[in-house]
C-alpha cells in the first residue's frame, strides 16, 4: 500500500519525539468514542514495543461496550496524573473537549495532536491532522506502516474498532478507498471482525433501550419531514437507569426514517447544558451546522455543546439546520 507522502514530513517529527523521550501520557476527548479508544490502546501497544513508559489516562471513564479491547482495563480516569515528558492527544479538534485533562496537558511542553477534524485547533507542537483519514485509527495504522512495525491481532482489533466505528460501519463518506485498503490488511492479521462487531453493536444493556424507547416518543419532525429531532432529559436518563454511552447511536433512528435529511439528537446533561449531534445523508454537510454553534465533527457526523433552555436551544438548531437545508 502507498502512504501518503504529504504526511511524511510530520509522522518523521513524531517518530524522533518517541525516539528521544522515556515517558508519554496519552488521553483522548470527553465522551469517548470507539475511534479515540481504540487509537489510543493501539498507539499505548506501539510505545510499549518501543520501551516507553505509558499512561493512559481520560476525563471519563471507559464505555462498557469497550472493554472487550486489549489493554482496555489499563486505561484510567480521575487519578493521580504521573509525569510525563510528552503527551499525545487523540481526536480532539480542541483543548475544550479534553474535560478535567485540560490543566494537566496545559502543564506537558510537547504536546503531539493526532486527529481528522476539519476544524482542529492544531494547539500542539507537532500537529498532525488530516481530515482525509476515516479515523483517528487509520493515521495509527499509517504510522505503525511508517514506523516498519507489525501490525499483530491486538492492535489490528484495536484499529478495526476505531476505523468501523468512525465510518458508520463504513457507511459514511469518509470511507475512503484507501480506508478500505487499511481495512484489508487488518483482516488479514486474523482478527475476528464479527465478534468485534457484535460487542460493539450486538450486546446492548436494558437502560439503553429503555433510553431508546423513551427518546423515540420524542421524535418529531421539521421542513417538510426532511429533519427528524428527538430529545433526552436528565429525567429520561435517571429513569432509564442509563449513562451517557448508552444514547450513542439513537441519533441514527431519526436520521434513518424514509425521507428525512438531517437526524438530530438533544441531550440535555443539566437544566442549561444540552449536547447536540447530528446526522445526515450522504449530501448535507452537518458540520457546517454544528460549527455555527461552536461545535464541529464530520461531513455526516457532527456535534456541538449549548448553554441554555432545552425548549429554546431545540427550536433554534432546528430553525439553522432547516435554513441549511434550504440552502443546499
Amino acid at each position: 500500500m502507498k502512504f501518503l507522502s504529504k504526511n511524511k514530513r510530520i509522522i518523521d517529527s513524531i517518530v524522533s519525539q518517541i525516539a528521544c523521550r522515556k515517558r508519554f501520557l496519552i488521553t483522548i476527548h470527553i465522551y469517548p468514542d470507539g475511534d479515540a479508544i481504540g487509537s489510543q490502546i493501539a498507539l499505548y501497544i506501539l510505545l510499549k514495543r518501543m520501551g516507553k513508559e505509558v499512561a493512559l489516562i481520560n476525563s471519563f471513564p471507559l464505555p462498557a461496550r469497550y472493554k472487550f479491547l486489549p489493554n482496555s482495563e489499563l486505561i484510567k480516569h480521575n487519578v493521580t496524573i504521573p509525569d510525563s515528558e510528552a503527551a499525545f492527544v487523540l481526536d480532539v479538534g480542541s483543548k475544550g473537549r479534553l474535560g478535567n485533562m485540560r490543566d494537566h496537558i496545559n502543564n506537558i511542553k510537547t504536546v503531539i495532536n493526532i486527529d481528522h477534524h476539519l476544524g482542529n485547533d492544531r494547539f500542539g507542537i507537532i500537529n498532525w491532522v488530516d481530515p482525509h483519514m476515516s479515523s483517528v485509527g487509520e493515521q495509527i495504522f499509517h504510522l505503525y506502516k511508517h514506523m516498519k512495525l507489525e501490525i499483530k491481532k491486538p492492535e489490528a482489533i484495536c484499529l478495526y474498532t476505531a476505523i468501523v466505528t468512525d465510518t458508520g460501519s463504513f457507511q459514511y463518506s469518509n470511507a475512503s478507498a484507501e480506508t478500505h485498503l487499511v481495512v484489508s490488511e487488518l483482516l488479514e492479521t486474523g482478527i475476528d471482525h464479527t465478534r468485534i462487531c457484535n460487542q460493539i453493536y450486538q450486546n446492548i444493556p436494558v437502560s439503553k433501550l429503555k433510553l431508546l424507547q423513551l427518546a423515540l416518543e420524542t421524535l418529531s419532525f421539521d421542513a417538510k419531514g426532511k429533519i427528524g429531532y428527538m430529545f433526552i432529559t436528565s429525567d429520561m436518563y435517571t429513569k432509564a437507569c442509563a449513562a451517557e454511552e448508552d444514547s450513542e447511536e439513537i441519533v441514527e433512528y431519526a436520521r434513518n426514517v424514509a425521507g428525512v435529511e438531517v437526524g438530530i439528537l438533544f441531550k440535555q446533561h443539566s437544566k442549561r447544558n444540552i449536547k447536540i449531534s447530528f446526522r445526515s445523508k450522504s449530501k448535507i454537510d452537518v458540520r457546517k451546522i454544528a460549527s455555527r454553534f461552536g461545535g464541529g465533527g464530520h461531513h455526516n457526523a457532527s456535534a456541538c455543546t449549548i448553554n441554555g433552555e432545552l425548549s429554546s436551544v431545540l427550536k433554534n438548531v432546528v430553525r439553522v439546520t432547516a435554513l441549511e437545508l434550504e440552502s443546499s
